[in-house]
């Protein structure tokens, strides 16, 4: 039976999960988990302490960011997810989750499991099938994965997005049947939301190379052009439907209510500043709301952002030459903001942006046919600016260029990257096809745009602001440098302050000894519970008693 798979991200570890319990036609259950973490919780700390690899391109479901995250953080997450799949089996031992799904049915009919319990990074989902023939996907998100004071915003945008979509565009989206935050859950399983199943495959599992030694999202290399031009030209006409629809501030996506209001929209909650929160402890929010009148404001704060992470983070250098070049790199990047701004997008109007949405989040017929029957996922969804949206898309491979996989090395570019330009043109041609069949395609904003990020170098510092952990040996930091050229060591020798540079490395020395100190610490805590001397609840006590690794560092 074909299934939905969620896919898995490009910052998530990923963790394997058995097949689901199915029930009979009555309604009784079998007493097997829902699912399981494959990866004992003792391996959990090599995830994030791997420097090298032998593979040509580095798996990014086994490396961590170029910035490691926290260490400490990261065990606790992952104990307290393991204590959210316990709660969930028994949910399902009891008989309780079917039961609680068919509350929300129509005619109130009972449902069945079936297939596997579907993963993402975020979320975790169930299908859930009626006799009279509805199926349902019903999805929470991941405790561990998602932070838990943003777990119901998180929901909540999501579902105006796709309202939105649903409403505005001919975007196969599934129907949302019901949603509803965590206090409205009484299961006590968080926040969730009940939708259509869109029965096909993931196509980001048929574009990825099933045979390599070191796996990663990157697209198979036995993909032909007409398959990827194929893949685009519907992805492409997603995009113009979506660029269509304007707005006029920057931030959180509105309810009817406040739309109706206009009132001022909060500081998002985007994949960047949920990643940097949840999995590197520093709080890049500032005063949200504070919102932003101009695309150069907005993109100040997202720069910032990788300050205060760099400046927070305990262990966000590795050592004192790391911590003077990162900084000094971050200082020049923000003073070339003001002219990488596209003057006419300036002040609007403003778009709808999706930090994830590309082609994993495609639903597809099946392995022979590639024609897109539905588009999930739409978290990480706000109002933003018309040249991020308008940008040379990250995901032409599936992989985030900043990540590991894209790194160069002794100077020579990565293997993808000319995979990326080719693509890139291919993706340029059939958008500007795309356009050319719409009423209004004399101006082809949309690939005059994406050409300007080009030919401006602003593709690449949009790379770097859509995303946190940011290195100034990244793939889209190494191209901008070289875009920029002269101008970029000019900068860079006026900027340089040799005391200062100093001074700060020094500062965070003293912060990654006292973080390794207490990682050793919790190391010890965890062989505790791994070894039974300790449960689950009392590491996570334990780990949190620590202060102030544990409480999210305030930033901007």
């Amino acid at each position: 039976m074909p299934s939905l798979i969620l896919r898995p991200s490009h910052e998530d570890t990923q963790i394997a999960l058995a097949p689901a319990a199915l029930l009979d036609a009555s309604g009784s259950q079998s007493s097997a988990p829902l699912f399981d973490h494959l990866m004992p919780l003792n391996q959990l700390n090599s995830l994030t302490h791997v420097k090298s690899t032998n593979c040509s391109y580095i798996s990014i479901e086994t490396l961590s960011d170029t910035m490691d995250t926290n260490a400490l953080i990261d065990l606790v997450h992952e104990v307290q997810g393991a204590i959210w799949v316990d709660k969930i089996n028994e949910t399902h031992r009891a008989g309780r989750l079917c039961e609680w799904v068919s509350t929300f049915h129509p005619d109130k009919l009972l449902c069945k499991l079936e297939g596997t319990f579907h993963h993402g990074a975020f979320n975790a989902g169930v299908k859930m099938a009626f006799n009279d023939g509805m199926a349902w996907m019903v999805r929470f998100p991941r405790v561990g994965m998602v932070c838990d004071d943003y777990t119901d915003e998180k929901v909540a945008m999501e579902v105006t997005a796709l309202d939105l979509v649903r409403q505005r565009t001919t975007i196969p989206v599934p129907r949302v049947w019901a949603w509803g935050p965590a206090s409205s859950n009484s299961l006590g399983l968080g926040p969730f939301i009940i939708m259509d199943f869109i029965n096909g495959i993931s196509l980001s599992d048929l574009l990825r190379d099933p045979h390599a030694e070191c796996p990663t999202r990157v697209i198979r290399e036995d993909i032909s052009d007409d398959d990827i031009g194929f893949i685009y030209r519907q992805l492409a006409n997603f995009l113009l439907q979506l660029f269509k629809l304007d707005f006029d501030s920057i931030g959180s996506l509105p309810s009817a209510q406040a739309e109706a209001e206009d009132t001022t929209r909060s500081r998002p909650l985007t994949f960047k500043v949920h990643h940097i929160l949840q999995d590197g402890g520093v709080d890049t929010f500032g005063d949200r709301a504070q919102g932003f009148t101009t695309t150069t404001q907005y993109f100040q704060y997202l720069a910032e952002q990788d300050w205060e992470q760099l400046r927070h983070q305990k262990n966000s250098i590795f050592g004192k030459y790391n911590a003077k070049t990162k900084y000094l790199a971050f200082k020049v990047l923000k003073t070339f903001i003001p002219d990488l701004i596209h003057a006419k997008y300036d002040r609007g109007k403003f778009k709808l942006i999706c930090d994830d949405l590309g082609l994993a989040n495609l639903i597809v017929r099946g392995k022979g046919d590639f024609t897109v029957v539905g588009v999930v996922d739409l978290e990480w969804s706000y109002i933003g600016p018309a040249q991020l949206f308008g940008s040379a898309p990250w995901w032409l491979l599936q992989d985030r260029p900043v990540n590991t996989a894209w790194e160069y090395q002794d100077g020579e570019p990565p293997r993808v990257a000319s995979r990326y330009f080719k693509y890139l043109d291919i993706f340029v041609r059939v958008l500007e096809e795309e356009e050319a069949k719409l009423p209004d395609h004399k101006e082809k904003e949309l690939s005059c745009l994406i050409k300007w990020s080009r030919e401006s170098g602003a593709m690449w510092l949009h790379m770097l602001l859509s995303s946190g952990f940011n290195d100034h040996h990244s793939f889209p930091f190494v191209q901008l440098r070289q875009h920029l050229g002269t101008e970029w060591a000019k900068r860079e020798e006026e900027l340089d302050d040799e005391e200062e540079h100093t001074a700060f490395a020094l500062q965070k020395i003293t912060e990654l000894e006292r973080y390794d100190e207490a990682l050793a610490k919790l190391e010890e805590n965890k062989v505790l519970m791994d070894n039974g001397n300790m449960t689950k609840e009392e590491f996570i006590t334990r780990a949190l008693a620590e202060g102030d690794y544990f409480s999210s560092s305030k930033g901007s």
